[in-house]
């Protein structure tokens, strides 16, 4: 204790000493002044006033780049200046700290803050625990229990590569845990597994919304981005927004999707630091971010869409409720004559999450109430879930004819077979009860390579009933496989472990297919493979547009024109990026929506660890 406030103490007296001098600088506020910046890593944004331009510069105790300065914003003049520093996880075990300098112009720097960041843990020791666990496990319950037992184990290995480097070793043996990156990806050709590890932090306080309580998360609230030249001839890269959380503060900062942001602060975004700010926008826990963003804003006159440049938005990490309904709509005809009546639901969802379940009943009663006769389901960022809830919401579409009919089997190694009915799940594992029934004659859905699992689960299920489904966008995952999650301890810290343990199956004991569902003929808009010019729309299923306008969702256009018996824009490969002529509205050139913005022959972040999953929860 006496050693701690001594040091304190001593930095205190030091940045007190240099205020007398004339450094120029004053009102300095550190939000980690006395506080350890986490072992894990995270963004802190220091601010203070200048009496003229400055610059500033960090150093490292160790001269390493685990910490760096990311943006700086005020330089050029006088006034208030901002310096946000990103810190790397800590995987040392011992602190490290970092001081961050400023100078103004024409004076000697300042010390403005000083951080510590806190030791990473005893990692050969947590390692070798969780190893142990993960091996024994795979030993009785991996699908693939039996080749697995024939590798030579390296449990000296850190527990977060214990999975990848043994499980890719089996090759396609096991290549129904995970598979290979598709053409239109910069990792093609790359292997990836399902299963995976992952520490589970304590949970906040709910958040309450009028739908009921929601688990609560904390960030910036925006999802994942999609990279593009922005400025032909140039670096300069451009990242739209696939959406924005609702309710997140990038929600009710302005942001929606289809935002294309080029500037973060003075910062332009490059080919050189366009990834890390990819990283950094999906996943940053603090901070405030001052971004630049260009959107697409309707000319009724022109009958054309503007590239508008320079919208601002200030974004500042918080807390908000986890909600995987990203969009849900009502379309009905109230006025128009020329086009039959109608009354169409409309809903994109990221996943099934049991712990939002008070917002998915929710949304099925609005479109119960609202007297719906058909729904599109948007699944094309669905990476799947937990089963019960992809049941709950088939069991919703098809209605109670279909109670007593088989949703699901898991299939284990051992020859052991779980039944779901789609009334309910088989055991108290499924609490969620029977669901309201909308009770539809059939189900539009849009998918992607991002459709995975629980997803796909419904898809199969609906098939193994012959229930019809019109399939549209491009070839979904291929995940016919699912895991049971265990949480494993060590010293106080919860671990979530899910193997591949089961094969999913319909009632007529038919797999999804591992490669992907395909599209119903004429319902390609994206062949995933690395050329953008033979594509339909060669942004799916990104887009330069909100969710509900048709002109830059040509899957939802096509839905909503086949079930009203319209013909379809004739949309021609090579050039739509995602903006499409409505049939008496407005009216766009490949070349107009297109305008400065062109697709890069990559893809957007790859999908969190854990995230596709078929997950059914055992403890």
């Amino acid at each position: 204790m006496k050693k701690i406030f001594y040091i304190a103490l001593t930095v205190l007296m030091v940045l007190t000493s240099c205020a007398k001098e004339d450094f120029g600088i004053t009102e300095i506020d550190n939000p980690r002044a006395e506080k350890k910046v986490t072992m894990y890593g995270e963004t802190v944004t220091v601010k203070f006033m200048t009496d003229g331009a400055w610059y500033a510069e960090l150093a490292t105790s160790d001269g390493g780049d685990w910490a760096v300065i990311s943006q700086m914003k005020g330089i050029e003049s006088a006034g208030q200046g901002t310096v946000r520093v990103r810190f790397a996880k800590n995987e040392e075990e011992q602190e490290r700290t970092a001081e961050l300098y400023v100078a103004v112009r024409g004076k000697e720097r300042m010390l403005v803050a000083k951080f510590t960041q806190a030791a990473g843990e005893n990692i050969s020791a947590m390692s070798a625990s969780l190893n142990e666990i993960m091996d024994k496990r795979l030993r009785e319950d991996y699908l693939w229990a039996d080749d697995y037992a024939k590798l030579e184990i390296d449990k000296t290995i850190n527990y977060d590569k214990f999975l990848y480097t043994h499980l890719t070793q089996l090759g396609d043996i096991n290549i129904e845990d995970g598979g290979y990156y598709r053409g239109y990806s910069s990792s093609a050709g790359e292997r990836y597994i399902y299963s995976y590890i992952q520490e589970v932090t304590s949970t906040k306080a709910p958040v309450m919304t009028k739908a009921g309580e929601l688990t609560s998360t904390f960030g910036l609230g925006i999802g994942p981005l999609f990279a593009s030249v922005f400025e032909a001839n140039t670096d300069y890269i451009g990242l739209t927004v696939g959406y924005v959380y609702p309710g997140s503060p990038a929600e009710e900062a302005g942001l929606r999707r289809g935002d294309t942001i080029y500037k973060i602060g003075s910062t332009r975004i490059t080919r050189s630091n366009y990834q890390s700010f990819m990283q950094e926008l999906f996943y940053s826990p603090s901070g405030t971010y001052d971004l630049i963003y260009a959107r697409y804003e309707a000319n009724d006159e022109a009958e054309r869409y503007d590239l508008v440049l320079d919208n601002k938005a200030e974004v500042t990490a918080g807390t908000y409720g986890y909600n995987p309904i990203l969009f849900a709509a009502i379309m009905t005809n109230t006025d128009n004559d020329d086009l039959k009546p109608f009354n169409i639901g409309y809903m994109a969802s990221e996943s099934f999450d049991a712990t939002a379940q008070d917002v998915v009943e929710y949304q099925i009663r609005q479109f119960i109430d609202a007297g719906i006769t058909e729904l599109i389901l948007d699944l094309r960022f669905n990476v799947g879930g937990e089963v019960q809830q992809s049941r709950y919401l088939a069991s919703s579409i098809v209605g109670r004819s279909y109670d007593d009919q088989i949703f699901f089997k898991a299939k284990f190694r051992d020859g052991k077979i779980e039944e779901w009915p789609f009334k309910s799940g088989p055991s108290e594992s499924d609490k969620l009860g029977v669901a309201p029934s909308m009770g539809l004659k059939r189900l539009w859905v849009i998918m992607s390579e991002n459709t995975a699992s629980a997803s796909e689960l419904i898809i199969n299920a609906l098939k193994g009933i012959d229930f019809p489904v019109v399939l549209i966008g491009s070839r979904s995952e291929g995940k016919n496989v699912g895991m049971e999650v265990t949480h494993e301890m060590y010293n106080g810290r919860r671990f979530e472990f899910a193997p591949i343990t089961y094969w999913g199956l319909n009632g007529r004991d038919e797999y999804a297919p591992k490669d992907g569902f395909m599209p119903d003929s004429g319902n390609i808009l994206n062949n995933q493979n690395s050329n953008y010019q033979d594509d339909i729309d060669n942004m799916f299923p990104y887009s330069f547009g909100d969710w509900g306008n048709f002109d830059f969702n040509p899957a939802l256009y096509c839905c909503f024109c086949d079930i009203l018996g319209l013909d379809r824009p004739d949309y021609q490969a090579g050039g739509l990026k995602s903006g499409v002529s409505m049939n008496d509205g407005l009216k766009l050139s490949a070349r107009q929506i297109g305008l400065g913005v062109q697709p890069v022959g990559i893809t957007s972040m790859k999908p969190e660890v854990g995230r596709f999953g078929t997950v059914i929860y055992r403890d």
